[in-house]
């Protein structure tokens, strides 16, 4: 019995045993599915939050991308828009200043006439200055190019600076307008009553030490009754041409006139593409001799350490209107030794020659000295230069009858150029001839205007390449130009 208890006993504990087992393998059950649960909830959190990183990391790229993008795309506009800028700048360029041809243009290193420094001179004195005034507003209205042209105003005393600059300053002064001796006159000019870009000088500011030591700064005229007119003009002239800044400058004495519309920079790149030192002979016995100029000569070469034997005697290079010097010329001139007296300076010796100085006639000869000389003669400083004889130059262009209306007596030539005119079977010749040789001025002596026939006189000016007048002729520009300037047009070849 106590068996069968123990037997039933046994059997109760495996079966509660069993249930005990069981219950317990339910509840592992359960806690493993719900830590699984959890591990997977955990697990699409973490994915969720890997797939919003990898979404902001993209969409940061692409932004960067899109930003870099741009900046290609503006710096490829902006390479475009440089380059059409240029080419347009060029076109534009070419436009209004044609290039000429400087292929044979022994001076390959010099400015094109676009770059070029240019420096009009004019020395001036009190005398002068309502013809000088008059010579600056025709510049004013006609020149087309005068915004870019440096004008000094040289003068001799302080008192002379301060009335000069008054004048220029008066309000009662007419402005172009829109002609100008019958011309139509730029827009850029028609304001103006004088060039913009004007400066007046005291020359003593521009001379030497040397000399400044033998004068005063408020009056340089004292210099006149030491060493008289001409050489004091020259000094002024060469002293302003050696002190200012410049590629090419014009010297003009105060009297001219600016006759009809004309580039002065286009001009003067005409002129030194085939530059000419015109020489004139007359030997002891011609009736073209004159002493005086025979003396400016040799006191011209003296101040240069040579003598005319160089040149040969009887030539002159005496010129009356065509006056451009170069500024390495020039400063090439006055820094040169005299191998006759190697210790004075250039301008001591100027004002210490035995005769008067021309300075236009001493700067050509020093040109052509230099052509002679074998240091210089390859350089393209000075090979670009002709050295021509005007009497045989007219000849050979076949102007002999219009040279034999000059004077037999006159000395000076290309002074008496206009005599050429009243020789009008020769008169498309003699215009032929200035063209070839960049004729662009002449000195016009009052003289003139009655001498020559008017229809004559005005079918040359039509046709002859003339900018300007170096001389006040009176009566021309009331008399002859309005009715000379019609059909002509300015053309530099």
């Amino acid at each position: 019995m106590q068996q069968c208890r123990l037997m039933l006993s046994t059997l109760r504990g495996s079966e509660e045993k069993h249930q005990r087992q069981h219950a317990s393998s339910e509840t592992l059950l359960r806690e493993r599915e719900d830590l699984e649960n959890e591990n997977e909830k955990e697990g699409d959190t973490e994915d969720d939050e890997t797939l919003s990183d990898s979404w902001r990391y993209n969409r940061r790229k692409l932004a960067l991308q899109i930003v870099l993008g741009a900046w290609m795309i503006i710096s490829v506009c902006c390479v475009f828009y440089i380059i059409f800028k240029l080419i347009s700048e060029v076109d534009k360029r070419q436009h209004v200043f044609p290039p000429s041809d400087t292929s044979n243009d022994a001076d390959s290193n010099a400015p094109k006439f676009t770059d070029m420094k240019l420096q009009l001179i004019i020395p001036s004195y009190a005398p002068h200055f309502n013809q000088l005034l008059e010579m600056l507003h025709s510049m004013a209205c006609l020149i087309t190019d005068i915004n870019t042209i440096d004008i000094a105003l040289i003068v001799s005393s302080t008192n002379e600076v301060l009335t000069l600059n008054s004048l220029l300053a008066a309000s009662n002064a007419e402005i172009c307008g829109s002609t100008f001796l019958s011309y139509n006159v730029t827009p850029h000019s028609y304001q103006l009553v004088y060039p913009p870009k004007m400066t007046v000088y005291n020359l003593y500011g521009m001379l030497p030490p040397e000399i400044q030591k033998e004068t005063d700064p408020r009056e340089t005229g004292n210099l006149v009754g030491r060493y008289g007119k001409y050489k004091y003009q020259s000094m002024k002239k060469l002293a302003a041409a050696a002190y200012l800044d410049y590629d090419y400058a014009m010297l003009l004495d105060s009297e001219g006139l600016v006759i009809r519309p004309v580039a002065f920079k286009e001009m003067i790149n005409a002129w030194k593409q085939n530059p000419v030192i015109w020489k004139e002979l007359a030997q002891p016995g011609s009736p073209r001799r004159h002493e005086w100029i025979a003396h400016i000569n040799e006191a011209c070469a003296w101040t240069l350490g040579r003598n005319m034997e160089n040149f040969g005697m009887g030539v002159s290079y005496w010129e009356r209107y065509t006056w451009i010097l170069e500024k390495e010329i020039v400063m090439d001139m006055v820094n040169s030794l005299s191998r006759l007296d190697p210790v004075t300076g250039f301008f001591s010796r100027l004002l210490a020659a035995q005769y008067d100085i021309f300075e236009i006639a001493m700067y050509k000869m020093h040109i052509a000295a230099r052509k002679m000389e074998q240091s210089s003669s390859n350089s393209t400083l000075y090979t670009k230069y002709q050295v021509l004889d005007m009497e045989e130059a007219l000849y050979d262009y076949g102007l002999g009858k219009a040279y034999k209306r000059i004077p037999s007596n006159d000395p000076v030539i290309a002074q008496e150029f206009p005599y050429m005119i009243l020789e009008e079977p020769q008169q498309d010749l003699l215009v032929a001839f200035m063209k070839e040789y960049k004729v662009f001025f002449l000195y016009f002596h009052p003289r003139y205007v009655g001498l020559i026939a008017p229809w004559v006189m005005q079918s040359f000016m039509q046709k002859a390449p003339l900018a300007m007048t170096v001389s006040g002729a009176t009566g021309m520009r009331d008399k002859v130009i309005p009715d000379g300037n019609g059909s002509w047009n300015m053309t530099y070849v």
